[in-house]
């Protein structure tokens, strides 16, 4: 036979002839890749449908960080133990922030840091790498471009008695009493400290199970321990402002819980909750 005759498809080796175990276990890959493709189409499909479906005040609540929370962290806990977290909080982040965009545009303000790379590294593992994050000169400037902008989020140092997290006073502002914290990052290890983050949006607060929410009261007399005593409330003192406390409770603590009214009958005046993030 020439070097121009056809080839006889019944002569042709078979495809796994001459492959090396490396060029098996390439093929095996690319075949789960395409299965993983075809879910990842699938749960796209369905999460338009929920997108659909929503009506009214839901329309506008396309981010759901409690639930999003408590679907990583059910993950996480069935996983083999071959998964490391860090693969299944990046994988699904990106799939749910990808989601997020489908519904609508999302845009998030990141400012008040002053290692803006490390602040925009954790904007951007939380948000996707194609979501627009804008940088916003301070915290005060990224919370009010936040606020307005319908659906956006903000994304600040997470509150501190002093350095960059010390933003957080302005809270007690009227102009931000519709923000609130929803998320606190990183999603994996202790949030707080010089490099974590809190993340903001006009959002109804919500549960995920394994919680802790944030609160600010005035102190003026230094009640606090007593009132945390007197409640049954479980937490901490986060940060102080002279008068101005930011507290840490343990659990999903809601406006109307009526532990709240003991620690203002204690001394503390106008507690109110400014957030809940849920813990992985």
């Amino acid at each position: 036979m020439s070097v121009h005759d056809p080839v006889n498809p019944e002569d042709a080796p078979p495809a796994s002839q001459g492959r090396t175990p490396l060029d098996e276990a390439r093929a095996a890959i690319d075949a789960v890749d395409d299965q993983l493709l075809a879910l990842v189409a699938e749960r796209a499909r369905l999460a338009d449908t929920i997108a659909a479906a929503k009506t009214g005040a839901a329309a506008g609540a396309a981010m759901r960080p409690a639930r999003e929370a408590a679907l990583i962290r059910r993950l996480i806990a069935s996983a083999p133990k071959d998964v490391d977290a860090s693969i299944i909080v990046e994988v699904w982040r990106a799939l749910i922030a990808g989601n997020l965009r489908r519904q609508k545009p999302l845009e998030v303000f990141a400012g008040g840091a002053p290692d803006v790379t490390r602040h925009f590294d954790l904007a951007r593992r939380h948000f996707g790498v194609f979501t627009r994050i804008v940088r916003a000169d301070d915290a005060r400037v990224t919370l009010t471009r936040m606020m307005e902008t319908p659906g956006a989020a903000a994304v600040l140092p997470f509150p501190s008695s002093s350095g960059p997290g010390m933003w957080w006073p302005i809270l007690a502002e009227s102009k931000f009493h519709g923000a609130a914290i929803v998320a606190a990052l990183p999603a994996l290890g202790l949030p707080g400290g010089p490099e974590g983050a809190v993340v903001m949006q006009g959002a109804v607060l919500e549960p995920s199970g394994q919680d802790t929410t944030l609160a600010l009261a005035f102190d003026p007399h230094h009640k606090f321990v007593r009132g945390m005593n007197e409640s049954g409330l479980k937490g901490r003192e986060v940060a102080r402002a002279r008068t101005l406390l930011m507290i840490e409770f343990e659990g999903c603590v809601a406006d109307d819980d009526r532990r709240l009214v003991a620690l203002g009958k204690a001394g503390l005046d106008g507690v109110r909750i400014v957030g809940v993030y849920a813990r992985i």
